[in-house]
């Protein structure tokens, strides 16, 4: 009987400890709760552009900038800093610009124009640089950079040459795009004029022998 009424008390223990603890445990959780709890904050994103993946040395390049408010708050005090390729001079608009505020799922755009001084090189535009206040009451900047692309500068000599294969491509109907394309079928073209005019030279050849051996039998029949 001693050893159940042990057993009971130790029983007892145990749940009055579970009971007490339970509470202690619970507020716990509530505060790690508020600690990880989402922030509403701010997310730009930049998408840097250019129309044409091909452009031409010596002519206008407008460079585009998209930013867009992806955040859950609006971005304060919104600033965009670019920055030129080695190859390229800036002819209209600025590379630094404030935007102030923007609020969310809204977008604000910027272009400015530039002229590429060199021709037959691949450049890549750089990052724009993007620095705004991401969270409400706060003055802690956040820093961000837009997309890149590739371009390829052609020279004005070379835009000619595509010019005339597009051209050449229609006038052909396809069969001939580029340059080792219209070098074979100039050798088709040559072989075959070759051929004709040579037949043409031997029936030539041909007429006037039979021209001169009835010349001929006319003068004979004549004495």
């Amino acid at each position: 009987m001693r050893s159940v009424q042990i057993t009971r008390g130790v029983l007892a223990l145990l749940l009055a400890s579970t009971l007490l603890l339970a509470p202690i445990r619970a507020a716990d959780s509530v505060v790690d709760d508020d600690e990880y709890a989402d922030v509403q904050r701010a997310q730009l994103v930049v998408r840097k552009f250019v129309k044409e993946e091909l452009v031409v040395q010596g002519k206008n390049v407008t460079v585009e900038l998209d930013i867009f408010n992806s955040g859950l708050s609006t971005a304060d005090a919104v600033k965009l800093e670019d920055a030129l390729p080695a190859e390229a001079t800036l002819v209209d608009g600025a590379l630094e610009v404030n935007f102030g505020k923007v609020t969310v799922g809204s977008h604000v755009k910027h272009s400015y124009v530039i002229v590429f001084n060199t021709g037959s090189v691949q450049v890549t535009l750089p990052l724009a640089r993007v620095s705004y206040i991401a969270e409400t009451d706060s003055t802690e900047r956040t820093l961000g950079g837009s997309s890149t692309m590739a371009l390829y500068v052609m020279t004005p000599v070379q835009q000619l040459q595509r010019y005339a294969l597009q051209a050449g491509a229609w006038a052909s109907l396809g069969f001939a795009r580029t340059p080792s394309d219209w070098r074979n079928l100039a050798i088709v073209i040559g072989t075959v004029g070759t051929a004709l005019g040579a037949n043409w030279m031997v029936k030539k050849v041909n007429a006037s022998r039979v021209n001169r051996k009835r010349a001929a039998a006319l003068r004979e029949l004549e004495k």
